[in-house]
């Protein structure tokens, strides 16, 4: 299979020049651009987070950990309206930091085996949706731009992870040999169907986000519009 620098590499290329093309078309800023290129850049990991000794896990655990502790913060000074000292300013991040390491991270790592529930086409729908969803709450809901941008953010996991599992499945052929590898079948898979709770639960989980997501039609005609799209001279504002 392919290694973590050609995952990330190639993620990164490609979900870089699909954010750029965006940008180009006016369907996002320069800020939204950045993000689902980070976003993407993160799908081309995301089948790997069922590795125990991974880069791949390490990275996207540190990550989420970040995440949620900018989300614990967020939520308390901006939803509680509580002002937070000095001391518990650094006790709240080390709390989170310290749960998603220490707790969660374990508890995930000993009901995955590698290449099992999470390198599978259901894992990447799965987290594409939960991201759409969570950054459809985050932002102001009532807006057009909000629901697109969701959809967008949701779809570059997708990209991303569809990258990572694509590079697997090539990387099972030896070309030079031309023979077939035992890994062959096992990355570009629908679900792990040998763990039948966890596929279940995906497929549940799934239909509930799918019950619960932004609004698609006013997204499908924004993307389908590209007429502002500009090949030269493009205008960055900030």
């Amino acid at each position: 299979m392919a290694n973590f620098n050609t995952h990330l590499n190639t993620a990164v290329i490609v979900t870089g020049l699909g954010s750029a093309t965006l940008l180009s078309a006016g369907h996002t800023d320069l800020n939204g651009a950045l993000w689902l290129w980070f976003l993407g850049s993160i799908g081309g990991l995301l089948p790997d987070i069922d590795s125990d000794n991974s880069t791949s896990l390490d990275t996207i655990f540190n990550l989420f950990a970040f995440s949620a502790v900018l989300l614990v913060l967020h939520y308390i000074t901006t939803e509680l309206i509580i002002e937070i000292s000095f001391i518990e300013l650094i006790v709240v991040p080390l709390l989170v930091y310290g749960f998603m390491k220490y707790i969660l991270r374990p508890l995930f790592e000993w009901i995955t085996v590698h290449r099992g529930s999470c390198h599978s086409l259901l894992f990447i729908v799965f987290s594409a949706l939960l991201t759409t969803q969570v950054t459809w709450q985050l932002n102001a809901q009532a807006t057009m731009q909000a629901a697109t941008f969701a959809w967008l953010a949701g779809g570059f996991i997708l990209l991303g992870g569809l990258i990572h599992l694509m590079l697997d499945e090539i990387y099972s052929v030896d070309l030079s040999n031309v023979r077939i590898k035992r890994s062959f079948g096992t990355a570009l898979k629908i679900a792990d169907f040998d763990n039948k709770l966890i596929t279940l639960s995906s497929v549940i989980a799934i239909v509930g986000l799918v019950y619960i997501a932004p609004p698609t039609e006013q997204t499908i005609t924004a993307l389908s519009d590209w007429s502002h799209f500009k090949f030269q001279s493009l205008q960055i504002r900030f």
